[in-house]
């Protein structure tokens, strides 16, 4: 019959054991290894956020009212959403801004999503100066009514939520990494002592003669103190 490799629950208490140093160090090597990257290397960025709502006139609701309320604010203000990203809004929003970002750029800086379905929307700018973020929340909340209302002849956009200066960073999140890290360390510390372990075929006692080779023990050589 072949062997089958089986493993108690004290055979994995004993190689962790065993191993408990090397567990411990990939624990600790990893856990100062993010606090340091996450601490001095990542750029710290910070995030300014206004919340804009619109009120559609009544028109454009008449036009669309057979969707439903909640689908009616949803479309109407993806729709919104679509026209602040476009390429000259965003080139206003540089322009007025006197800021060194071209349009691209400020795509990947701004974040604009609906909130659950209602007619208010919230813009979120994410960059490395607190004060950019600030200045180019302030700058699309300020060019934001006038653009929809030419494009879309609303009623009515108005601030709700004014953006602030953010006076931490928003990421990266340091403790989190940190113990992201720790956690990923000593997992990596019991895969590496649990390969160690079965793949270590050194003859150490009677018990490993036995589990590997599966042949009666004739005799053993007492251990001698000195």
């Amino acid at each position: 019959m072949d062997n089958e490799l089986e493993i108690s629950l004290s055979d994995i208490l004993q190689f962790i054991k065993k191993r408990f140093l090397l567990i411990v160090l990939c624990g600790v090597y990893f856990t100062v290894g993010t606090f340091l990257v996450s601490h001095y290397l990542i750029p710290e960025k910070y995030t300014a956020s206004v919340s804009m709502y619109v009120n559609p006139n009544a028109d454009e609701k008449d036009r669309v009212a057979t969707l439903g309320d909640l689908n009616y604010a949803q479309a109407v203000v993806d729709t919104y959403i679509e026209i602040l990203k476009t390429n000259v809004f965003l080139t206003d929003v540089a322009q007025t801004s006197a800021l060194p970002y071209n349009p691209a750029e400020l795509r990947k800086m701004v974040n604009m999503q609906a909130q659950n379905g209602t007619e208010i929307f919230k813009i979120s700018v994410v960059s490395e100066n607190p004060n950019d973020s600030l200045l180019l929340a302030e700058t699309i909340a300020h060019l934001a009514p006038q653009k929809i209302i030419e494009v879309k002849d609303a009623d009515a956009v108005r601030v709700v939520d004014p953006a602030i200066l953010p006076t931490a960073p928003s990421s990266p999140n340091v403790m989190r990494n940190t113990v992201l890290g720790a956690a990923l360390g000593l997992m990596l510390g019991v895969l590496i002592a649990f390969v160690l372990e079965m793949t270590d075929k050194r003859i150490k006692n009677e018990d490993d003669l036995l589990k590997n080779y599966n042949v009666p023990v004739l005799g053993t050589i007492p251990s001698v103190e000195r």
